[in-house]
């Protein structure tokens, strides 16, 4: 009789022991690592050592409204394309812009933002639109991104005599403007209005060359299933008022509009071909 009240007893505590393993299982949250440029107002920055932007507040209610927390990995933006693809991290955010070239190498989910560029020059500059951007112009801009692509490839590559300064980040190559290093700065407009904002000395001479879709992107093959989390995400935020919150906290100048976009990138790329 003994034995057997032993083996109920050890029965019930195995039980026990598993289902309130169970439920600290579930009540786990998975927590996802969000590559981030560090110095990219107003898409993200860190300030004083909190991360700070329209990106990360808006991952945060992302995160909440589907169940995962992020945790924010500060790359250079040069090399920050390459992590995600290696899987080094899970989600890269900042202002990044849907390109077919990186559609190859990372997954992408649905845009949530549509922005232009514009060349900065320096307050004082006598340069406009056309001689800051020819006739020998040193024009910098971020390394890795779609400006820093389109000056190559829409200008050098096809004869306009301009020699392009790479950057690591947007705050040195401003800083290189206001010094007079350079003749100019190419950035998406989000971020250079708020150089300008900030009374940084400088001021826009072109406007509207080029336009981008930007959209949150995953590891290749997107192993944790996190795009249709991340377009449900970005739909539950736009309803739900979010959206028009962060827009109206860091891009006051913007409309806002009903996001994601449901863009057939297939059709898009065929298209640009």
């Amino acid at each position: 009789m003994f034995e057997f009240r032993k083996q109920i007893l050890g029965a019930v505590f195995l039980f026990a022991v598993f289902f309130l393993s169970s439920l600290a299982s579930a009540d786990e949250v998975p927590v996802y690592k969000l590559g981030i440029d560090a110095a990219f107002p107003p898409w993200t920055w860190a300030e004083k050592g909190e991360i700070k932007g329209f990106d990360w507040e808006l991952f945060q209610y992302i995160g909440e409204v589907e169940g995962f927390k992020v945790e924010a990995a500060d790359i250079p933006w040069s090399a920050i394309i390459a992590a995600l693809s290696k899987g080094k991290i899970d989600i890269l955010a900042g202002g990044l812009s849907y390109t077919c070239k990186r559609a190859q190498v990372i997954d992408f989910a649905l845009p949530h933002w549509k922005t232009d560029y514009w060349t900065l020059v320096k307050s004082d500059s006598k340069l406009n639109c056309i001689t800051a951007m020819s006739k020998g112009a040193n024009v910098g801009a971020q390394a890795g991104t779609t400006g820093y692509r389109w000056l190559k490839e829409e200008l050098k590559d096809k004869g306009v005599d301009i020699n392009i300064k790479p950057y690591e980040s947007v705050e040195l190559g401003i800083k290189e403007l206001e010094i007079g290093r350079i003749d100019a700065f190419h950035v998406d407009s989000p971020t250079a209005r708020g150089f300008i904002d900030a009374k940084r000395g400088v001021k826009p001479v072109c406007t509207g060359l080029h336009f981008d879709y930007s959209a949150y992107a995953v590891t290749p093959g997107d192993p944790h299933h996190l795009i249709e989390k991340i377009n449900s995400g970005l739909k539950k935020a736009y309803e739900s008022g979010k959206i028009e919150e962060l827009v109206r906290k860091y891009l006051p100048w913007a409309s806002v509009e009903a996001v994601p976009y449901l863009v057939d990138y297939k059709k898009l790329c065929s298209e640009s071909n």
